[in-house]
């Protein structure tokens, strides 16, 4: 597996542009899913399906906390979602998005289970929406939705961005502590409103924290939510220029479903820049972890995600990078949920991570990107390096390399 993960490293950067599609080749990939237009229809106006496949290889090589040294390698349908968006009427859409593989998980047989199951797992989204600033023609709204159902509850930059556009192998382990999932790690039911006025775009929304396979109810705990993206670019001497600002506060118990892992609140901080061939995208966040059943994961928490990237080949090869530092009060604040290391803890008893908990981690990656057909087609290979700590005593430290292929329309 070290050699095919590699393997395929060395193929991202020796690629040769004759390989790359041509471009109506391309634009027949992404619009492969349209099925049905009709745009005069007082019904359905219009559908498309979608799907998003990727395949990902990965190998871990590092120490827990007793300074055992271990490695392992994963072979994984790392994402296969299908699903079908469209237009309804002069001022409906929906979406609705199924994760199909439940290989998410990737545990042994003996953990319980098969090790790779088929099936709907649960839905990534499933909502609609009503165009408001077209029904009603605001004077000072160049744009307004509103909205019900699953949706994603965005706070760092990483999240920004869907899973189909991402830059890095995997989401960092603070991003993802910010995201407002559900206890299945899936994105909860919302009500919303989402507005744009010149530069400034507004989202308010309430999320539920009860967890369903469907859409769920009202019963458990409440996340208030609401965001500022501020694009300044066009008065800026950078091509790209934005500041997003997001909060959010949890109104809920220990007996209830929640969200997030029970944070009590957050904020964060996000700044994109870029010129011509580079770009530079910050996270700067705080929040606390609420009520929890252990008291060594509440208190406070911050942290700061610094992602610089720059295009080797305009539009074809791009170099991320990325450093992570985040930390806690308490001695077990912070969880390390990189997708390899804690794997390799449930597959090895004789493997102790302290479940991939402590209060101060680091991270840095280097990653390369070879884009086939833009972000629709794409091949990610990225080498990351963790160390984790609890009260100064090391609970991880260990090296990660993976690659992906990643489809979807």
């Amino acid at each position: 597996m070290r050699i095919l993960a590699c393997v395929t490293f060395l193929i991202n950067i020796a690629l040769p542009t004759s390989a790359q599609l041509k471009e109506e080749t391309c634009e027949k990939l992404k619009n492969i899913g349209k099925f049905y237009e009709n745009p005069e229809s007082s019904s359905l106006q219009s559908a498309k399906l979608f799907l998003s496949y990727q395949h990902q290889i990965g190998y871990i090589d590092g120490a827990d906390q007793r300074g055992k040294n271990f490695n392992d390698d994963f072979e994984e349908f790392r994402r296969f979602w299908m699903g079908i968006s469209g237009k309804w009427g002069s001022y409906w859409k929906f979406k609705v998005v199924s994760q199909l593989s439940n290989d998410r998980h990737n545990y042994p047989a003996s953990k319980g289970g098969a090790y790779r199951q088929w099936g709907h797992e649960t839905f990534r989204a499933a909502n609609i929406t009503f165009d408001a600033d077209k029904f009603w023609d605001f004077e000072n709204i160049d744009a307004m939705e509103i909205g019900y159902g699953r949706r994603t509850g965005r706070m760092a930059d990483e999240w920004q961005r869907s899973s189909t556009m991402i830059n890095c192998l995997e989401r960092s382990s603070f991003s993802n502590k910010l995201w407002l999932y559900d206890k299945e790690k899936g994105n909860p039911l919302a009500a919303w409103v989402k507005w744009k006025a010149g530069t400034n775009t507004f989202d308010a929304a309430v999320f539920s924290g009860t967890y369903d396979d469907y859409i769920g109810g009202w019963k458990d705990s409440k996340v208030y939510y609401g965001s500022w993206l501020g694009d300044f670019s066009e008065r800026s001497s950078y091509q790209l220029h934005e500041y997003w600002l997001s909060y959010y506060k949890q109104d809920g118990n220990l007996n209830q479903d929640q969200l997030a892992g029970g944070n009590d609140w957050a904020l964060s901080l996000v700044n994109r820049i870029g010129d011509g061939s580079w770009a530079f995208h910050s996270t700067l966040a705080f929040g606390n972890n609420g009520d929890q059943a252990n008291a060594d994961r509440e208190g406070d928490f911050g942290g700061l995600v610094l992602m610089p990237m720059y295009w080797l080949k305009e539009d074809k090869l791009k170099l991320v990078g990325r450093y992570l530092f985040q930390q806690s009060d308490q001695k077990e604040g912070l969880q390390l949920n990189s997708r390899y290391a804690p794997l390799a803890d449930s597959r090895d008893s004789a493997i102790d991570l302290n479940n991939g908990r402590g209060d101060k981690h680091h991270a840095f990656y280097l990653g390369l990107n070879y884009y086939l057909c833009g972000e629709n087609l794409k091949l990610i290979t990225g080498i990351q390096h963790d160390e984790l700590s609890s009260h100064g005593a090391n609970q991880y430290r260990g090296w990660t390399l993976g690659s992906s292929f990643r489809i979807w329309f």
